[in-house]
């Protein structure tokens, strides 16, 4: 990825519950913005958006028609379902610290690969909004998906590593906030979102 965000802030928005209670905020929101799937819906001006796990291809189709931004960057192997001009990523098998290697991302679930990326993009300050790991999603009832509701195993397997990461982020001078106001994630700083509009 190229690295056009040197020390800049970015906001990841992902599909938790709790975005449903910040989404006039998300309306103000200035700067960098990776949108995370569904993300586009609230956001098609986002910088990027992201698509990864489970079905992407299903996901992403009628999604992708509605983006607006840069850059669509996929993580994983190559998918009939998806165009051929997006930028692709690959996952390590480490998922203990973020990925030095521009082409590939750590972290088992979409959100933390997406940290990733925020870093490969040279940000310094990543924000995540919708980060909750509680098994509901912000676009339930409005939006089509596959897994609607996500298994409580899948969450324990996503968080596994995000303290390692933590520490691993802090040592590389990134800050990564969580303005998720009901996520079960605690490894990184809480704030609410009004301090970054």
């Amino acid at each position: 990825m190229p690295r056009e965000w040197p020390n800049e802030r970015a906001f990841i928005l992902c599909g938790g519950e709790s975005i449903r209670a910040q989404r006039e905020q998300i309306k103000q929101i200035r700067g960098h913005i990776i949108a995370i799937k569904e993300g586009v819906l609230l956001r098609p001006d986002a910088e990027v958006l992201f698509i990864g796990g489970e079905h992407s291809d299903i996901i992403a189709k009628p999604l992708i028609p509605m983006f607006r931004g840069k850059y669509i960057v996929a993580r994983g192997k190559s998918n009939p379902g998806l165009p051929s001009n997006i930028k692709r990523v690959s996952r390590t098998k480490d998922h203990s610290r973020l990925c030095d290697d521009p082409t590939t991302v750590c972290g088992y679930d979409t959100g933390t690969s997406a940290i990733n990326l925020a870093y490969h993009f040279g940000a310094r300050e990543i924000v995540l909004l919708g980060y909750d790991m509680t098994g509901t999603r912000w676009f339930n009832g409005e939006w089509k998906h596959p897994m609607p509701m996500i298994p409580d195993l899948h969450f324990r397997r996503h968080m596994k590593p995000l303290g390692d990461i933590a520490r691993d982020a802090k040592a590389k001078g990134i800050r990564i906030v969580n303005c998720s106001p009901i996520s079960r994630v605690e490894c990184f700083e809480k704030q609410p979102l009004e301090k970054f509009l």
